[in-house]
């Protein structure tokens, strides 16, 4: 059985250098020309293949390449047999029988796709030898789809003008890559993806991890200078980033460069995907841990938490009356640029009915805006006096 997909693109993380590219290739692909995205892994080409499929709003074909993929993967093949008995005794004297048996044929994702006008993902596809990806070149450029003639039907399929596919690849000096054939290059029109920028990153780092914002920024910049201090371009850091924010955020470990439980998780997830010797990367990032020890600011709760362990209990009663839950949340979305419902429920570890009775509050006080699903935070007017 072949599963068709349909993409939901409520994750789908927007920037504007992310919307200039898949503005590009939506351009190719509603003119009736195939994409191909390239680029080093981890830089987000099979997430932007989906969202690019999903604007093309056609059921989604998804494929990966296979260094043991054959030609059939991709069109079909013969499976098991169907049989027909017809036994004729219309005259009793005589009995007429006929046996007949034949192959089944089941059409593979790429047939399917071809047949019916489905958007076709064929991720990394030069895992696959060049050879198994014969097939696309006549669908691509005569828009036929060649079949064995063993097929036991037509063995040419005229490809449905809706039918689009979107190839994503890695460098071929990545291990267990193959060339790709100058042929179907030919047939592409090819879009380099580079590695996303640092508001990029940090925004899909907020949303797939729930990390607060001061947070992202400061493991979105660890790992980005890490990587540019060890030589490590061969794949992008953003992988990386997840992984730091999500055990960050699940485990309530404080993403501050003086923490213990922090400097270990990022021993683990950046040491193990370098090119240089152990020590001197050892080395390299226990530096870059060390100069940022200061410069990271805490998040503004705990900062208040800090704030109150310091300070006698007069005092600490005198700040609470002083500093509403309003104006902390306000301080928040001037020192964070804008936030969502839940950064700032994550911040301050409140519930949803309390920051919404808040942001109203501070809204008719014309001291907060809502635009695109974000608050931000506005200067008070100054009255004459």
């Amino acid at each position: 059985m072949t599963t068709v997909l349909r993409a939901s693109p409520r994750r789908f993380v927007s920037t504007p250098t992310i919307e200039r590219i898949a503005a590009r290739a939506l351009r190719y692909l509603q003119s009736g020309f195939s994409v191909h995205l390239r680029g080093c892994a981890g830089v987000g080409k099979t997430t932007l293949a989906l969202h690019l499929a999903d604007l093309l709003t056609r059921p989604i074909m998804l494929m990966y390449g296979d260094d043991d993929s054959k030609s059939s993967d991709l069109i079909g093949a013969q499976s098991g047999y169907t049989r027909k008995k017809v036994v004729d005794n219309f005259i009793h004297s005589v009995m007429k029988v006929e046996d007949e048996m034949k192959h089944t044929w089941v059409d593979s994702r790429l047939t399917l796709a071809c047949r019916e006008g489905f958007t076709l993902v064929y991720d990394e596809f030069n895992r696959s030898r060049p050879e198994v990806n014969n097939v696309l070149l006549s669908a691509l450029e005569e828009k036929l789809l060649v079949l064995p003639p063993t097929s036991n039907q037509t063995e040419y399929i005229r490809v449905n003008p809706q039918f689009r596919a979107i190839l994503t690849s890695n460098p071929e000096e990545y291990c267990g890559v193959h060339s790709t054939q100058d042929a179907l290059m030919d047939r592409l029109v090819t879009i380099n993806i580079p590695e996303p920028d640092e508001l990029t990153q940090q925004e899909i780092v907020i949303q797939k991890t729930e990390i607060d914002r001061i947070s992202a920024g400061f493991i979105v910049r660890l790992v980005r200078s890490f990587r540019q201090k060890t030589g490590s371009d061969k794949a992008s850091g953003l992988r990386s980033s997840l992984v730091i924010a999500k055990v960050c955020q699940e485990h309530s470990i404080p993403a501050m460069p003086e923490d213990a439980d922090f400097r270990d998780i990022c021993s683990d997830v950046l040491l193990s995907r370098i090119g240089i010797p152990l020590e001197d990367a050892t080395k390299i990032l226990w530096e870059m841990l060390n100069d940022f020890i200061g410069a990271v600011e805490l998040p503004i709760a705990e900062q208040v938490v800090e704030l109150l362990e310091d300070l006698p209990e007069s005092s600490i009663e005198q700040i609470a009356e002083t500093l509403t839950q309003e104006q902390q949340i306000y301080r928040y979305l001037v020192r964070s640029n804008g936030a969502g419902l839940s950064d700032i429920e994550s911040e301050f570890a409140i519930a949803r009915t309390e920051v919404l009775e808040a942001l109203r509050a501070l809204t008719i006080q014309g001291l907060v805006i809502h635009r695109d699903r974000r608050f931000y935070a506005v200067e008070p007017l100054e009255t004459e006096t």
